[in-house]
């Protein structure tokens, strides 16, 4: 399920759209996913973020 959302700046303009993707994944992947996270001090979300886009650059990318 996608749900749109819109990230503000402090003066309430918008500046990216964004949608949220929910997904299942194995509890021990997403514990080791947590960890890498948490090793670099971002957030697991980021984290995916980092990873989805280079693996579009890689694999996508003329």
């Amino acid at each position: 399920m996608l749900v749109p959302n819109m990230t503000h700046n402090n003066n309430n303009k918008k500046l990216i759209h964004e949608e949220h993707v929910k997904f299942l994944l194995p509890r021990e992947l997403k514990l080791n996913l947590q960890n890498m996270a948490d090793e670099r001090n971002i957030s697991l979300s980021s984290l995916l973020r980092l990873i989805t886009s280079e693996y579009v650059k890689r694999h996508f990318s003329s």
